[in-house]
């Protein structure tokens, strides 16, 4: 049995580059620009570091979940299956941000927004499935 369809894995390849990029960019505009107001670039890059991590896993995690519950033929244990999977996201992401908050001192908006990457990785994914098409 295998985890992920071939095109699934495809497809997070290319949403995850989207995320990359999205971030990337992130980051170097926050090199330029936040010295320039006295705002700490660390925390900020480390925040968007995590929301990206963090933006990818969830990605896989929503993979997984779809494809076992399209795999299971019941419409009512599938429903099921991805309510609880996806409170379960949640609650890890939110412990994930809070602990990387608190303890390793990232900023908190920068995880936010690095997170928003998923969006991002979404928007971008057919110009890069596009780009990287080897057919």
């Amino acid at each position: 049995m295998e985890w992920l369809t071939k095109s699934t894995k495809r497809m997070l390849a290319e949403m995850s580059v989207g995320i990359i990029l999205y971030n990337l960019l992130l980051g170097i505009l926050a090199c330029v620009l936040l010295p320039k107001v006295s705002y700490p670039v660390m925390p900020v890059l480390l925040g968007l570091l995590v929301g990206a991590v963090g933006a990818i896993l969830m990605l896989i995690h929503m993979a997984v979940i779809t494809e076992r519950a399209l795999e299971s033929q019941n419409e009512n244990y599938a429903n099921k299956k991805t309510i609880a999977q996806s409170l379960l996201r949640k609650v890890v992401f939110l412990a994930v941000i809070f602990f990387c908050w608190s303890v390793l001192k990232a900023d908190l908006l920068a995880m936010v927004i690095g997170a928003m990457g998923m969006k991002m990785g979404a928007y971008l994914q057919p110009l890069i499935h596009k780009v990287t098409k080897t057919s």
